[in-house]
């Protein structure tokens, strides 16, 4: 098969399951869950052999071939092997608590890995990137940012008190907050959402017009 036979397969095949996922506007349908298993298929694929190639591979060759008498390395990378072997006895009643066990060393690692890459890879360059907003040229800009924040932050707080009737109810000042704060996450989520339909409008249209022309 050529390149060139081979990229105008996959050009209708992208074609093809955006327009089975656009058909999700008119309800959920049979298209639209071809378009997403597809998409799971796809993803749980390229996970599977990027962990392979990128992970396993490189740690075999390293601790097996090239330096064979380094028994930590060995221990350290078996590890993960042993927990994924504790994770297959969830399928047991009689031997779960062993897969409990490894699932949560799991959920653990990843919620620390989470966590530290939020701080350091989101919060702290928000936080910057909202000081940076302050400059005497232009200071309401920096407002916004910060009034966005705080009340994007009020939101998700729930701070107040019960009634008498048993109801909860937030305090003023926080569910003041709140709905702003609200108005702006439905601002920001339109506007990505629409920045995401203009992008695939436009990517759609380019290569409809590029086959047209040839």
């Amino acid at each position: 098969m050529s390149p060139e036979l081979l990229n105008q397969i996959t050009t209708v095949v992208g074609v093809a399951l955006t327009l089975f996922v656009f058909s999700y506007l008119l309800g959920d349908n049979f298209l639209y869950r071809i378009a997403i298993h597809v998409l799971i298929g796809a993803a749980a694929a390229f996970a599977l052999i990027t962990a392979v190639e990128s992970v396993l591979v490189p740690w075999i060759n390293q601790t097996l071939l090239v330096q064979p008498t380094q028994p930590s390395r060995l221990i350290l990378g078996l590890i993960p092997f042993l927990i994924g072997v504790m994770l297959l006895f969830k399928s047991t009643s009689r031997l779960s608590s062993i897969g409990t066990f490894a699932l949560a060393c799991v959920i653990g690692v990843g919620a620390g890995a989470a966590l530290w890459g939020a701080v350091t890879g989101t919060l702290l360059p928000l936080v910057e990137g909202t000081i940076r907003v302050f400059t005497p040229a232009n200071p309401i800009d920096g407002f916004i940012v910060l009034g966005g924040t705080i009340s994007v932050m009020t939101y998700f707080t729930y701070l107040g008190r019960w009634r008498a009737t048993g109801e909860a109810r937030r305090w003023l000042p926080i569910s003041v907050g709140g709905t702003v704060g609200q108005a702006f996450i439905a601002l920001t989520l339109g506007a990505a959402y629409g920045l995401l339909i203009l992008s695939s409008l436009t990517i759609l249209t380019g290569v409809i017009a590029e086959r047209l022309i040839r």
